[in-house]
């Protein structure tokens, strides 16, 4: 058995018990999901809503600030091979329904599509709209807002509102 067969393997196995996880905490009321959460993530602060259906690929490379809502349907997907990549939200985010975090990919340019990722960091205040998905490295400034359905391949400056695929500026909102 090669490298990568035992990669998949393990990955496999992980990716079985990770689901079974999930599916208590779904089971569970609100209360005992969110302390299942607090045991599985890098760090999770107070006052964190977490809708039902929520997902973590790799659980301990995510940390959430407080005063966070994250709706149905979200996927966090940090990276574990090529670097470590995690997700990182700040304080007073709101995460609307089925949005996904990709800190990990491929390398298209290597012959192997070898594993690679960055950090993806959300700061406070900001706002992601439903469906929006950000990809590795982007960082999401302090009271920023992403569209419904946006895609973000690159760093949205503070107070600005980006939309489309890929985002672009679209406005900007008055911070305090």
């Amino acid at each position: 058995m090669d490298k990568n067969h035992r990669k998949r393997l393990l990955n496999d196995w992980f990716v079985y018990a990770l689901n079974a996880v999930h599916a208590l905490l779904t089971l569970l009321p609100p209360p005992l999901r969110w302390l299942g959460f607090k045991l599985m993530l890098g760090r999770l602060g107070a006052g964190v809503h977490f809708d039902y259906r929520v997902y973590f690929k790799y659980p301990w490379l995510v940390q959430i600030g407080s005063d966070v809502s994250v709706n149905r349907g979200v996927e966090f997907y940090p990276g574990l091979y090529g670097g470590k990549a995690r997700i990182i939200i700040g304080d007073g985010v709101r995460i609307a329904p089925n949005v996904r975090f990709h800190a990990a990919g491929h390398d298209p340019a290597h012959p192997e599509l070898t594993d690679v990722g960055a950090d993806i960091v959300v700061e406070d205040g900001a706002w992601i709209g439903a469906g929006a998905i950000l990809l590795q490295g982007v960082r999401i400034g302090q009271g920023a807002v992403v569209a419904a359905g946006a895609v973000v391949t690159q760093d949205v400056a503070p107070g600005r509102i980006v939309g489309g695929v890929p985002a672009k500026e679209i406005g900007r909102r008055a911070l305090p």
